[in-house]
């Protein structure tokens, strides 16, 4: 799992991560694939990269926390961390919901008592 942080660096994380097309498409593979882990070469071949093209994208992905990586003899394999995935969804949620929230400390978010929950 990824380092929790506050709120605003946890989804930006989370969204630089996403942010390229094939990572996008990784979720959707990796995540609909029985029983929902996948090899990287076939993740490659599904998309059509090299596999040194889809571990560095699949290496992003499992820093931001959204994928797990799991050895098997010579084989690496990824999954969706699901319980990533949701504080991803969470926290989205959270942060489009409350951005029109003023702020009572005056956007000192270094030092915010709040800067978990704050957008």
């Amino acid at each position: 799992m990824s380092t929790r942080g506050g709120l605003v660096e946890r989804v930006c994380r989370y969204n630089k991560a996403v942010s390229d097309p094939n990572r996008m498409r990784m979720i959707k593979i990796v995540g609909s694939h029985e029983p929902y882990t996948m090899k990287v070469s076939d993740i490659a071949e599904v998309l059509g990269i090299s596999q040194p093209a889809a571990t560095k994208h699949l290496k992003i992905m499992e820093q931001s926390g959204l994928f797990k990586r799991e050895r098997r003899g010579t084989s690496v394999y990824y999954s969706l961390d699901l319980d990533e995935v949701a504080h991803y969804q969470a926290d989205m949620v959270y942060a489009f919901a409350h951005s029109h929230t003023p702020c009572s400390y005056g956007f000192k978010c270094a030092t915010c008592p709040v800067a978990d929950t704050c957008m």
